[in-house]
């Protein structure tokens, strides 16, 4: 069922939905102070990308706007449709 629901998340996937993912305007903090891009990052342990502050301890908004935001497949989660409801709707 992976590989089918995979494909269904990639047809759906709509530009608008990607520009409204928090990713692109919020950080998650893990327990430990470690900082990921998304709640689904955090999970995977996928921390913010290297060059960009990695711990709480080094927070920096400027480093952190810069930077690169670490995709994998699950991100397709948040740009199908009208998009992922982790940071509100998207979509309207």
């Amino acid at each position: 069922n992976y590989e089918g629901y995979m494909l269904k998340l990639i047809e759906a996937f709509n530009p608008v939905a990607a520009e409204g993912v928090m990713c692109r305007n919020t950080v998650s903090v893990g327990w430990d102070g470690y900082l990921y891009d998304c709640d689904f990052n955090q999970m995977l342990e996928l921390k913010v990308a290297k060059g960009a502050p990695q711990h709480i301890r080094e927070f920096n908004v400027a480093a952190l706007d810069e930077r690169n935001i670490m995709l994998n497949q699950h991100c397709y989660g948040c740009t199908a449709g009208a998009g992922s409801s982790c940071g509100g709707e998207t979509v309207k």
